[in-house]
This record gives structure tokens, sequence and C-alpha cells, in this order.
């Protein structure tokens, strides 16, 4: 596949999540994604192909993304390529609510790791975000989230594979750490992010990391760390076990210059909007003085 047909169905796919595509509003394909047999130097890792879609459109989106794990798994063999799901894998439950498709696997979509495992779920989000209703993906096996995962929630964001060059990206941010005076000063970065790999959990890394230029501090105190990071929609949640907590509530930390740096910092990355800051996975009124109960924009 080419790099100008990739553009092609890539501008495809996002008017179709827009709703904008004149064929998805009067119902007629989808784009199915699925690996490529092989991608040598400079190939594409993910392909697609438009599937007749008229006659799914009447049924609930719960079961239209059901229909779209049965396509790709490809069981019949009527499609040319081959399943990014494991074989022997059931869907054991799909449930569709508030814009997030929760797809809950049998055991055998464990035994996927590695790039493997990223393409699948890759290949799993492109395709069933095109439903009208889902804008995010959960997967589990069996009920749990696999251990590899860093992320709870998949979008269309998060794929970087495109092709077999774009295993790496530099991803411009910026981040803010204060100077010997205590204001927060912009140093911009590019990261680099690996196919799979959390951009969020990235700048939290390079955050705790510290500076590169020897005039500025660590934003956060030394020994503290993140217990968990993910997106939810466009709003970026960060969570601290309690201990951490604790620590960035002592009075020797500038909570309101904390909250500011991480929540500019994790906003600079595209599709990030706001930042709402947890507990033990639970809601907290303030660190410090500072009311932390609802997602913070820059």
């Amino acid at each position: 596949m080419s790099r100008k047909w990739m553009a092609a169905a890539w501008l495809a796919l996002v008017l179709a999540l827009t709703g904008c595509a004149a064929d998805k509003n009067s119902g007629h394909s989808l784009q199915l994604f699925y690996p490529a047999s092989e991608y040598p130097a400079g190939g594409d890792v993910i392909h697609s192909q438009a599937v007749d879609w008229t006659q799914q459109e009447k049924d609930t989106a719960a079961q239209q993304v059901m229909k779209v794990v049965e396509l790709l798994q490809n069981r019949d063999k009527k499609m040319d390529f081959e399943s990014p799901i494991p074989q022997g894998t059931d869907l054991l439950r799909c449930t569709v609510a508030n814009g997030l498709a929760t797809l809950d696997f049998s055991a055998a979509y464990g035994r996927l790791s590695g790039i493997d495992l990223t393409v699948a779920d890759y290949c799993l989000t492109l395709s069933a975000s095109q439903i009208p209703g889902v804008r995010r993906l959960q997967i589990l096996v069996e009920g749990e989230l696999l251990p590899a995962c860093e992320t709870l929630e998949l979008t269309t964001d998060d794929v970087l594979l495109t092709s077999s060059e774009d295993v790496v990206k530099a991803v411009p941010v910026t981040l803010y750490f204060p100077d010997a005076g205590g204001t927060l000063q912009a140093e911009r970065r590019e990261l680099l992010i690996y196919e799979g790999e959390n951009r969020c959990q990235r700048v939290m890394e390079a955050l705790l990391e510290g500076p590169e230029n020897e005039d500025l501090e660590k934003l956060l105190p030394d020994g503290v760390d993140v217990a968990g990071i993910w997106m939810d929609g466009d709003v970026c949640c960060l969570n601290f076990s309690y201990s951490n907590y604790r620590k960035l509530c002592e009075g020797t930390v500038d909570q309101e210059r904390v909250v500011r740096g991480l929540t500019q910092s994790l906003c600079s990355l595209n599709g990030v909007q706001s930042l709402q800051i947890l507990v033990d996975g639970a809601y907290r009124t303030v660190l410090g003085a500072v009311n932390i109960y609802l997602p913070i924009s820059p």
C-alpha cells in the first residue's frame, strides 16, 4: 500500500469519525484494519479494506462492534488477511456506554505480546472507532487488563504505527520546571515514543528525570513517583499512591506550582485538554490548598 493511498485512507477514516463522510452517513462501507503479512523497511504495518456496512447500521453500537470483531477474526477465511486476534479467542462480552466500547476476550487473547499485541489492539481500535457512539476502546481478558497494558483505554490518537519506519516517533512536548526563584520555565523537547507506549507516561518519566537545563530544578520532590496514568477522552488521569500524595502535601512543597507544572506539561501533548489528579484511584478535594476535585486546564 503506497504512502499516498495510506494518507487517503486516513483522511477517509478521520471524516468518518467526525461524521463528515458521505458514505458513512448514508450507510455504505467501513474500513477494516488488519496486520500486514510482512513489513520490510518502509512497508506498512497495518493495512485496511472496505467492507459493506449497510446491513449492520440498523444494529446497536454494541452489536456493530461485535460484528467488527467477528470480521477481524476472519474465521471463514473469506477475506484475504491473517486475523490479528489469536485463533481460539472468543468475545465473552461487549458493551458500549458513554463513548467507551469494552471488549472482554477469552484467555487466548492473552497469548499476544510485544508488537503482535500492539498491532491487534490498534486494528481493533481503528476498526471499531468508526462505529457511531464509539470513541474509546477498553480491551480485557477474562475481565482483567493485561499486565502489559499501560493505558486503560485506547483511542485512534494512540495509534502510532502506520509503517515500519514509524515504529518510533519524535513527539514535540513542552515540559515545565521551576527556576531558582520558583518560576516555572518552559523546556521544549522531542520525546521518542515507541509503538504502544503511553504518551502521558513518557511525559511523566521525562518530568521525573528532571530538566536538561542546569539552571532549572525538578518539578516534583525526590522520591515521588506515579502509580498510573491514562487517558479518559481528552482528560489525562494522573494517579498517585496515598504515600506520595502525603509527600506532595508537605509544607516544603509548593502545591500550586506542582499542579500548574504538571497540567501545562501534560496538556502540551496533542489531544490532552485537562488533567485529573487521583489518589489511589479515587478523587480528592485538595492537594495542599489546591482544588483537584475537577479536571484542571492550563
